[in-house]
């Protein structure tokens, strides 16, 4: 089926025709507290669920990350389940017909699907995946998102029980002669899910019986790094299975929402975006969109839809290097001025950017933010030498009450002396006083959790602790706050080592239970070596996306902490 026979408008009767609203990473909460940027994401958000109400669509499927933090606050919360319940909760009935079983699709709790429970008027059903943000972990390991499915505001469904061996069930939906099989994953790490892939242990379950005659339309919902960040810390499309239709995919912030073929996997993707700027880079600063997706029997069409709500944002480069006029230290005055002038300019550009958002968006949708909001700006300036006498931070300051985000304007970076991918990854390099190349050590926000465990844990007393796993628990720790990770990880330990020495030890004696327990090491490491032997290629690598193993600064900075005081601690009780 080609491109042209795909993306045809889909032929006469809307009881046929499915109507769906996707969008993806809409990241709630973020910035909350800032007293210009902090209602954005919310802005955004109901903007989503307005255009889903006002054009009556059967369905709204949501791509992870729906929150921004993995435990949102009370505001947050409150300020989601009002946007929720006055668009999602209606007397306007479903037209999709549920098939498959709902302990299937969203837990064992659950014995249909929301629209259909007789205690909620559900008009527009919401189903939704988590992302990397808003994950399961903790005590019970349940998401935020699970609060929302329990209040019955939404399907949550793509949750992995067993990520060594993952099985895919879909959702089964028909609205007359149309019937949709949505398939969904939330996010896993990309480095250990590519090794799933690569085993073909991710089975995407099909409709069996009586319903494996029809002709079936199928969705996947997805939320990892689609660009390589690495070997295998992404998921190429050829691991993705070739009988898809469409794949909508989330985590990735950028809008390229129009549908590619892919030709590795045979199947269209399409990439929404995030509904509200989290990072000044390039790809943010794309214009934001929301899909509006008709399935008829196994055709689409996807129209996209801007949205007014969206802070406009404006990034340059600017590169002193090729500016030899300003970049003359006599003249720095100068470049204060060049760059006041570019700025200023950028400010004109994104009021002209939010007056074509108000005029490409939908008349009903009102403009939250107002008529003139001040927009995000960053300019990337690129230099060799020392900026002498030059203090970013007042001169952002200036710009205060003209732009949203005063303290970032401005984004000074050191242009590269050397190819470093030249470079092993173990050698940073930098210039000395004379000009001559030296090793220089790597920045402390790219160390593995797992080294840092591995340096700081090194002893006897932990000899039963395998640095790899010790290291995941160390990163749940401190990216979730899940306080108890870590003694639930040790438990588990001394629970498989006691029982391993019940099978295999019959005499008390220390020198058989020292020997014993040096092979029980010894065996649990090989195990867990052989999980991540696809993984070493990865661990050479320095930059990584935010989803890998990787602590920022004051990560890195809590896990050595955490490390210690877990050697003290298991120390005091050996």
């Amino acid at each position: 089926m080609g491109a042209e026979d795909l993306q045809q408008h889909p032929q006469p009767s809307a009881d046929d025709t499915i109507t769906i609203l996707i969008a993806t990473d809409n990241h709630l909460g973020y910035e909350e507290r800032d007293p210009v940027r902090g209602q954005d994401s919310f802005h955004a958000f109901e903007e989503v669920m307005q255009i889903a109400y006002e054009k009556r669509v059967d369905m709204v499927l949501l791509g992870g990350d729906l929150f921004h933090e993995n435990r949102p606050s009370r505001r947050c919360l409150h300020e989601t389940l009002r946007i929720l319940r006055k668009y999602a909760l209606n007397d306007r009935p479903c037209a999709l017909e549920f098939l498959s079983d709902a302990r299937t699709n969203f837990g064992p709790n659950y014995d249909t699907v929301n629209y259909e429970d007789p205690n909620i008027n559900i008009g527009i059903p919401i189903f939704t995946i988590h992302g990397n943000h808003d994950d399961p972990c903790g005590e019970g390991n349940l998401s935020t998102i699970d609060i929302l499915a329990e209040s019955r505001l939404v399907n949550y469904f793509g949750r992995a029980t067993n990520i060594d061996k993952v099985s895919i069930s879909p959702i089964l939906l028909r609205k007359g002669l149309t019937y949709f099989a949505l398939y969904g994953l939330g996010n896993i790490r990309d480095e250990r899910l590519h090794r799933t892939f690569k085993a073909q242990n991710v089975v995407f379950e099909r409709p069996q019986g009586e319903l494996a005659c029809h002709d079936w339309f199928n969705l996947f919902t997805i939320h990892q790094n689609r660009a390589p960040h690495g070997p295998t810390s992404y998921i190429p499309h050829r691991l993705l299975d070739d009988f898809l239709h469409l794949v909508v995919w989330g985590h990735e912030h950028q809008c390229i929402i129009d549908p590619e073929f892919s030709g590795e996997g045979g199947f269209y993707i399409t990439q929404p975006g995030s509904s509200v700027a989290t990072s000044l880079s390039d790809g943010e600063s794309v214009a934001k969109h929301v899909g509006l997706l008709r399935i008829h029997k196994q055709e689409f069409m996807l129209e996209k839809i801007r949205l007014k709500n969206v802070r406009p944002f404006v990034m340059h480069s600017v590169s002193l290097c090729k500016s030899s006029r300003l970049y003359d230290s006599a003249l720095k005055k100068g470049l204060e001025r060049y760059l006041q002038i570019r700025i200023n300019n950028m400010i004109e550009d994104a009021r002209a950017i939010y007056k074509t958002q108000l005029m490409e968006g939908l008349p009903f949708v009102p403009a939250n933010l107002g008529d003139d909001p001040k927009p995000l700006v960053r300019i990337r300036v690129e230099y060799t030498d020392e900026l002498d006498s030059f203090y970013p931070h007042r001169f952002s300051l200036s710009f205060s009450d003209r732009v949203a985000n005063p303290k970032d304007i401005l984004l000074f970076y050191r242009s590269k002396a050397v190819d470093a991918s030249k470079l092993t990854a173990s050698q940073l390099v930098q210039k000395s006083a004379n000009g001559q190349l030296q090793a220089a050590p790597a920045p402390i926000n790219v160390h593995k959790v797992e080294d840092l465990v591995r340096n700081h844990l090194d002893s006897d007393e932990l000899r039963l602790l395998i640095d790899m796993e010790l290291g995941d628990a160390v990163k749940q720790y401190v990216d979730k706050g899940d306080t108890a990770v870590i003694q639930r990880y040790v438990l588990k330990s001394l629970d498989e080592v006691q029982k391993q020495l019940k099978r295999s030890v019959s005499v008390i004696d220390e020198s058989v239970i020292e020997d014993e327990l040096r092979q029980v090491r010894k065996t649990r490491q090989q195990k867990q070596e052989e999980k991540e032997e696809e993984e070493e290629e990865e661990d050479k690598i320095q930059h990584r996306s935010p989803s890998d193993s990787v602590c920022s600064t004051n990560q890195n900075v809590a896990a050595v902490s955490l490390a210690d005081a877990i050697h003290e601690s298991l120390h005091l009780q050996s």
